[in-house]
């Protein structure tokens, strides 16, 4: 089909997976005794990145199928028999559809997952990104011979292109030293460790890679349950393969009581491979959703079966301990960027922040369908910051906020409250938000957090440790730069798309349509009045040509019966409705208004007219005299009067039939050619 023509086609490679995608079913069609709908999808706000496809009913059903263990309510419209081809019934199950499409993509745990994504993007999610986890994994591990891959959790995140797998290491050889080394370039160490040097095996092959592991004991792994997690790179991702070589060096070297170490990482050209602690309690946020850790991300978080929110004494000793951690890493040049429920964990009282390398990475953040539509909100410590301020609501209400803004805060007090509108309300995401430090000493913290003394559940003897070189740090403040860049352009893209849509929801209001429907309805009765006075006008000049032409013979003989010195005076009246009517000046004499008039005399006729009344005239007596208004035509502003007074005697009566002929000819060809418009009305001097 012509309209498949033009699929939009965007590199599988480093696409962004949290970026909006809108569902509009156009139309539907009948296609070998079914119908199938004709879907038109576009990601984030611009137009260009858009593609149709077809589904039928089936596709929709396949798809719901995939959601019940979400347990999310869904209204799929019901299958019907017999009259599912008929066009009420198809329109109506269209509407039904387009509601069920929307429901779903406006869910934030839907809309992430990969049934969802598959339904309206099958050519870029249509690939088993499963076993390609499986495979990076076994590559950038064989080279080694520490680690055993065990079988995957499942989708137990929220991440499309991040896989989890059980991992054991070996035991040594007993006929080989006592010490566990990753390769042949190490050196030996006193004691059972993994040693703090790393070996790189440096190739751009698929095959290749570098690895890399920190200095912990081996006999606080035995009975710890580890977890190998491979993460794809994201869109973000600005760093060379070599330059990260030496950050994941410092990487797996650092210690904070607040930050989760990595036991072991590698990576490749296709991603980064990293190995950690599983906590069997789960993260943050299966504690305030009481839910199982192994469980999938849909079920888990779909539809919790219970809540529950945390103390006002644990919220701010948690919040404290985050916001310690964050600004260890930013003293050191390191953002974060990726701080939500689900990268937090609880260990006796004690936070601890997972993923940590997710930025050099390059993924995009939990938040960021949130943050993008703030263009305040665009640098790595404005954007932890907001993430905290998502976090601290979740601990205190126990469920996450779905907008991006707050509105309203209860049942909580009023210190906490504050903090929380500083950071999330709408105010603020507009102007600035406050810095980690600011945070950090706000009132609630002194309130209700606990003294560094008082928490004796930290491990005081793990001293922080982060040591970045030059190189790094330069490598990493130009990836920030990049990634700025890319979500300004996106937040601008978001800004013009919301003003398009306001413009457009304020003129589909009711009181646009009232506006509108009201000027068309008076542009329709201004467009017919113009009519109705073009045709009066029309009207007018014909009547009044009628009218001065069917009188003139009746003043003739009024005036022949009339006495010397008596004078007969014709006047021009404007009329309203029928144009202009001729009238005589005395009251008691009115010439009558004609709503039909007469059509205009011909030559002919005229000529009689002229021939009869000389034979009126002759019969008169000499005394007798006659008056005629005679019209006088001006080419600029005609006006036509009467004023001229005619005596004669009887010796000139050959003379005043031929003045009369005269008389009558040019007041027959000026009102011919008279212009309407100058007319005004004269009155006689008596």
């Amino acid at each position: 089909m012509a309209i498949f023509e033009r699929r939009y086609h965007q590199c599988n490679e480093n696409l962004d997976d949290t970026i909006v995608i809108s569902c509009i079913i156009e139309t539907a069609q009948e296609v070998n005794g079914h119908t199938e709908y004709l879907l038109r999808l576009q990601r984030g706000p611009l137009k260009e990145n858009c593609w149709r496809l077809l589904k039928r009913y089936n596709d929709f059903v396949t798809l719901h199928k995939n959601f019940i263990k979400s347990g999310i309510p869904l209204s799929l419209p019901g299958k019907r028999l017999f009259g599912n081809m008929r066009p009420d019934f198809i329109a109506e199950r269209r509407q039904a559809l387009q509601q069920y499409i929307n429901d779903i993509l406006m869910n934030p745990i839907l809309a992430s997952s990969l049934p969802a994504k598959r339904f309206v993007d099958p050519d870029t999610y249509s690939q088993s990104f499963h076993d390609q986890a499986v495979q990076n994994a076994l590559l950038c591990l064989r080279h080694d011979n520490l680690w055993n891959l065990g079988t995957s959790l499942g989708a137990i995140g929220w991440r499309l292109r991040k896989h989890y797998f059980k991992v054991t290491h070996k035991p040594p050889d007993s006929k080989a030293s006592n010490k566990l080394v990753k390769s042949s370039s190490q050196t030996h160490s006193q004691s059972k460790h993994f040693l703090a040097s790393n070996a790189s095996n440096n190739g751009s092959g698929s095959g290749s890679g570098s690895m890399f592991s920190t200095s912990i004991d081996l006999n606080k792994l035995e009975g710890c349950e580890l977890v190998l997690e491979w993460s794809e790179y994201g869109p973000d991702k600005y760093i060379e393969e070599k330059e990260l070589t030496g950050i994941f060096k410092s990487v797996t070297s650092l210690q904070h009581p607040h930050i989760e170490s990595v036991i072991y990482a590698a990576h490749n050209e296709s991603g980064c491979l990293t190995i950690r602690k599983f906590h069997k309690q789960g993260s943050l946020k299966d504690i305030l959703c009481m839910a199982t850790p192994k469980n999938t991300f849909l079920s888990k978080y779909g539809n919790p079966k219970g809540r529950t929110a945390l103390s006002m004494k644990q919220v701010a000793n948690y919040g404290k301990q985050i916001l310690d951690a964050l600004i260890f890493l930013h003293s050191k040049g390191f953002p974060y960027g990726h701080l939500h429920s689900g990268n937090v964990v609880i260990i006796d009282d004690c936070v601890k922040l997972l993923d940590i390398e997710n930025y050099i990475l390059g993924v995009p953040a939990f938040y960021r369908p949130f943050f993008v539509q703030h263009s305040k909100i665009h640098t790595p410590e404005a954007i932890d910051v907001y993430c905290f301020g998502h976090v601290l609501f979740e601990m205190a209400q126990g469920y996450p906020l779905q907008e991006s803004v707050v509105r309203q805060i209860s049942e909580c007090p009023e210190s906490l409250k504050n903090l929380l509108e500083s950071i999330l309300s709408r105010d603020a995401c507009r102007t600035c938000l406050p810095t980690l430090e600011q945070l950090l000493n706000h009132t609630f913290f002194e309130q209700h957090a606990a003294g560094h003394s008082q928490l004796t559940n930290v491990d005081d003897t793990l001293k922080p440790h982060f040591k970045l070189t030059l190189n790094a740090k330069e490598m990493i403040k130009q990836a920030v730069q990049k990634a700025e860049s890319r979500l300004r352009d996106e937040q601008k893209s978001v800004k013009n798309q919301k003003r398009i849509v306001r413009v457009q929801e304020l003129m589909s209001s009711e009181e646009e349509k009232r506006k509108t429907k009201q000027k068309a309805k008076l542009e329709h009765k201004q467009s017919k009045l113009k009519q109705q006075a073009s045709l009066q006008a029309n009207n007018g000049r014909i009547s009044l040509i009628a009218t001065v032409s069917g009188s003139v013979p009746e003043h003739a003989d009024v005036a022949s019966g009339a006495t010397a010195g008596s004078s007969s005076n014709i006047i021009f009246q404007r009329c309203d409705t029928t144009g202009a009517t001729l009238a005589d000046t005395s009251p008691d004499h009115r010439e009558p208004m004609f709503k039909s008039p007469p059509p205009t005399p011909s030559a002919y006729q005229r000529s009689k007219e002229a021939s009869n009344h000389n034979q009126f005239a002759q019969q008169h007596s000499p005394g007798q005299s006659t008056s005629l208004a005679n019209v006088e035509r001006q080419s600029s502003t005609p006006n036509i009067a009467t004023s001229d007074d005619h005596h004669g005697g009887h010796g000139n009566d050959v003379n005043e039939d031929n003045g009369l002929e005269k008389n009558r000819s040019a007041l027959l060809e000026s009102i011919c050619k008279f212009n309407r418009g100058s007319l005004r009305k004269v009155r006689s001097n008596d």
